[in-house]
């Protein structure tokens, strides 16, 4: 049989600091720097968060469209979004329109933060033609129950007197959701939802318990936020019949995921094995001696249906040594074996400040450092 030669390097972002792209630029760096002559792929990697356009962008043939909407604050942005008019799909992120990182710290108010940029994003796909839409939905700010991007959509929240709700603070008051004058393009639209967690709606392990506070929200704040959010849940089930307490990945992106589930009759997918799946890269399986991955922080989340743990099961199954690299790393080995990963490895080689080691070029020759001694050390075991 003959030799397996191939590197996959497929590494996440490292949020804030290198984007899927770079961060695999870093660690073939690094590989080349012991051996020019090493035979390498390189595919971009998302799971729903940022990055899933890049990473899709040639799978799908898609080509960049650049759309001014809302941020969750209401303010004017640019999105960008990846479209393919002959095959009609679109490839949207959320966090373009309404992410995390476009606020500063003080400016993040889950309670007033709406998603319906996200909404604009969808009506200038459906009006460019697309009918098959993917949605990512990490990153997000927001934690409005999808509300906002309905609205941009055409539905309407009404309260008991039929007076409509416009602000996020008045969702307790929701009584019921009129859809006629929803964007008649949504009936022939099939929306797939990449998601890469399992939260539900509300409740202790949904929106807003787990998320609410990176986005902002108060002990107090959150409270409320869950409140809402049942609430929303009830509303909701009245006016479809379905339940959204029940549905897996529901409590993505502050709601969204229940919103999609219901209302838009979105199927949900894992990022990670979309991507993986749609890159081919299990076509090539036969030809890779080692595999590179990882992200950011690699943590307890990491296995709970992120990327690398994806790309640690495939490798596992195939009989492939894996390798994640991070930022950091805070996980159990027992969490890092059973993932099917071979090991993991932080770049930080000496205490540093955490802003220091998130700028750009730090996290770039720490990475590319950190890969080159990982793969002499595989050399020499060969």
């Amino acid at each position: 049989m003959q030799e397996r030669q191939t590197i996959l390097v497929a590494m996440d972002s490292f949020k804030g600091s290198l984007s899927s792209a770079q961060a695999n630029g870093a660690v073939m760096e690094g590989i080349r720097q012991i051996n020019p002559n090493q035979s390498i792929r390189s595919i971009e990697v998302a799971d729903g968060g940022e990055g899933t356009v890049a990473a899709l962008i040639g799978p799908f043939n898609l080509t960049r469209r650049k759309v001014t909407v809302h941020d969750a604050n209401g303010r004017p942005t640019e999105a960008v979004y990846g479209h393919n008019k002959k095959t009609k799909r679109a490839v949207i992120e959320v966090a373009s329109a309404c992410g995390l990182p476009q606020l500063k710290k003080e400016e993040r108010n889950p309670l007033t933060a709406t998603s319906f940029g996200v909404g604009q994003l969808i009506t200038d796909a459906l009006s460019s033609g697309a009918r098959r839409i993917y949605l990512g939905l990490g990153g997000s700010a927001t934690t409005d129950a999808g509300v906002g991007m309905l609205q941009a959509l055409g539905y309407r929240f009404l309260a008991q007197d039929g007076t409509e709700i416009t602000e996020m603070q008045e969702l307790t008051s929701l009584a019921s959701i009129d859809e006629t004058r929803v964007h008649p393009a949504l009936e022939d639209c099939q929306f797939t939802i990449i998601c890469d967690v399992d939260n539900v709606f509300y409740g202790p392990t949904g929106a807003a318990y787990v998320y609410g506070p990176q986005k902002g929200a108060s002990e107090r704040d959150v409270v409320e936020l869950n409140d809402r959010l049942i609430h929303v849940a009830k509303v909701i089930t009245e006016h479809t019949g379905i339940d959204v307490q029940s549905i897996q990945g529901a409590g993505a992106a502050g709601g969204l995921g229940g919103a999609c589930s219901s209302l838009l009759q979105a199927e949900l997918k894992r990022g990670a094995e979309l991507i993986l799946e749609e890159t081919g890269v299990m076509a090539q399986v036969a030809d890779y001696a080692f595999i590179f991955s990882g992200e950011g922080k690699i943590d307890g989340q990491t296995f709970q249906g992120k990327l690398p743990q994806a790309i640690g099961q495939f490798g596992h199954r195939f009989g492939i040594p894996v390798i994640l690299l991070g930022g950091s790393v805070d996980a159990q080995i027992e969490h890092i074996r059973t993932a099917g990963i071979t090991a993991a490895f932080s770049i930080t080689q000496q205490p540093v400040a955490l802003e220091e080691m998130m700028q750009p070029k730090k996290a770039y020759d720490t990475l590319k450092y950190t890969a080159a001694n990982l793969y002499a050390l595989w050399m020499t075991m060969r």
